[in-house]
């Protein structure tokens, strides 16, 4: 008698398990980090987890990290901002004065931004590789060039803080010079490496072609704590190089309990 009820629980929750797969056919889940290689972009986001996810690009740092979840077609949107109160903590049955400190023990009431989508066309999309597991990607940002996207592969332990990696976006080979020696990084390759300097100290930097004609000189201030990213490309038709360095620096520590606590108690 009890074996049609529990045949009933197990087809249910088969249905439920291919009702699951069917919906994250398609799906890819990755860490993502921006960047604008033309202007700070503001006013812009993507499509995470069926919602609006509002995002600041910088030129020269990496954006907030996007833990994002959704289609293969990863697109640049423009999105509209929102200010909401947060509903779990009720409004005060009279406003306070402007001047007014607030008593202790007291949550002031907070207001986040929900976002939505324009409708405007993407400025930049890219298709994420599938069934690859999670994804680590830097993804720099041009609009209007082609998709508007180049991914970078940031598998952990890759490009850690204290190394510098070097994108060579030029037509030709290039060879960086550093203190740890000379590394050939090929057109459209890139390279990471540790420069062999000091903490905190400078070192002397070169760019050099193929046939070992310094292109690009300088001297370079080294952090242990940060990463760098350094995009090499080509200044009009002939061999001259700029470079465009982005700072990725770590995250401040978060305060403890404990912590907090004892600045609370001061």
């Amino acid at each position: 008698m009890r074996s049609k009820p529990l045949l009933g629980l197990l087809s249910l929750l088969m249905m439920l398990t291919v009702g699951v797969r069917a919906q994250s056919e398609g799906y890819v889940e990755a860490r993502i980090r921006f960047i604008s290689m033309t202007q700070p972009l503001v006013g812009v986001g993507v499509v995470n987890n069926r919602k609006a996810h509002g995002l600041v690009i910088p030129t020269d740092m990496f954006s907030e990290e996007v833990a994002y979840r959704g289609p293969a077609r990863l697109e640049l949107v423009q999105v509209s901002a929102k200010r909401a109160e947060d509903p779990n903590i009720p409004k005060s049955e009279s406003p306070a004065p402007k001047t007014a400190e607030p008593r202790q023990g007291v949550k002031a009431r907070q207001q986040t931004l929900t976002y939505s989508v324009t409708g405007a066309p993407p400025l930049a999309w890219t298709d994420l590789p599938q069934k690859q597991g999670l994804l680590h990607l830097i993804i720099l940002v041009t609009p209007g060039k082609g998709n508007g996207m180049t991914l970078l592969n940031d598998k952990p332990g890759s490009f850690p803080p204290g190394s510098n990696r070097y994108l060579n976006l030029c037509p030709f080979p290039l060879t960086v010079r550093t203190p740890s020696g000379d590394y050939a990084v090929a057109a459209g390759g890139s390279q990471i490496l540790r420069p062999g300097a000091l903490d905190k100290a400078y070192y002397d930097f070169q760019l050099l072609s193929k046939e070992a004609e310094v292109l690009f000189s300088t001297r370079v201030y080294h952090l242990e704590s940060t990463r760098k990213l350094y995009v090499l490309s080509q200044v009009g038709a002939g061999t001259r190089v700029q470079l465009k360095a982005i700072v990725d620096r770590p995250p401040p520590p978060k305060a403890s309990d404990g912590a907090q606590v004892e600045t609370a108690k001061k």
